[in-house]
């Protein structure tokens, strides 16, 4: 009879091991994401944020400076490893002075974006025809309070970031240049692939 219970127990004490290391694979699958699948993402990494006022977002040097202190529910996600970042938050009033209406709404045209970057700090003036050629306008990043294609619907410009607001929402975002925007596609292109295998 003690022998039937401790094989019981045994086997009972294996079958937990097993359900314990079972969970800490899976886990550290989970947390590895791409490596899992054998790809080091090296330049897709980001970072997302959330803060209740632009206040705190701007205390947290998060946030833009132009971003205003009333907005509120702010959203945020950035390419730690580059300069893509796109930015919600709910904010119905006027955008301060530092942003300049587009000539016409959508893509920012090539003067537009120039003007723009003459504003932000660390653009060099003699850099700036240089980097808004290579600039990649479309979004990377993504998430699901982000519609797609709410670049095209830019109606200022504030800095370097492309801003519209729809029903008391404000949306921004900052452009990738192309030498990170080209590796993070690649890397996006070589998990889908993994996926479907």
């Amino acid at each position: 009879m003690t022998s039937i219970a401790l094989r019981s127990t045994v086997a009972s004490n294996r079958f937990k091991m097993l359900g314990l290391v079972s969970t800490t694979v899976l886990a550290g699958l989970a947390m590895t994401g791409c490596s899992a699948l054998g790809i080091e993402t090296k330049y897709d990494k980001t970072s997302s944020y959330e803060f209740a006022t632009g206040t705190e977002g701007k205390e947290k040097d998060v946030v833009p400076a132009w971003v205003p202190d009333q907005a509120t529910e702010l959203k945020e996600v950035q390419r730690t490893t580059g300069n893509e970042r796109i930015l919600r938050m709910k904010y119905a009033g006027a955008l301060p002075e530092t942003c300049h209406a587009l000539g016409t709404a959508g893509k920012p045209t090539a003067e537009e974006l120039a003007s723009g970057l003459k504003t932000e700090q660390g653009v060099k003036p003699g850099d700036i025809d240089d980097v808004v050629a290579k600039q990649y306008q479309t979004p990377l990043l993504s998430a699901d309070w982000w519609p797609t294609g709410q670049e095209n619907q830019s109606t200022h410009l504030c800095g370097k970031w492309w801003v519209s607001q729809k029903s008391g929402v404000l949306y921004a975002f900052s452009p990738e240049q192309q030498s990170i925007a080209e590796p993070v596609l690649a890397e996006q292109a070589a998990i889908q692939r993994a996926e479907v295998k």
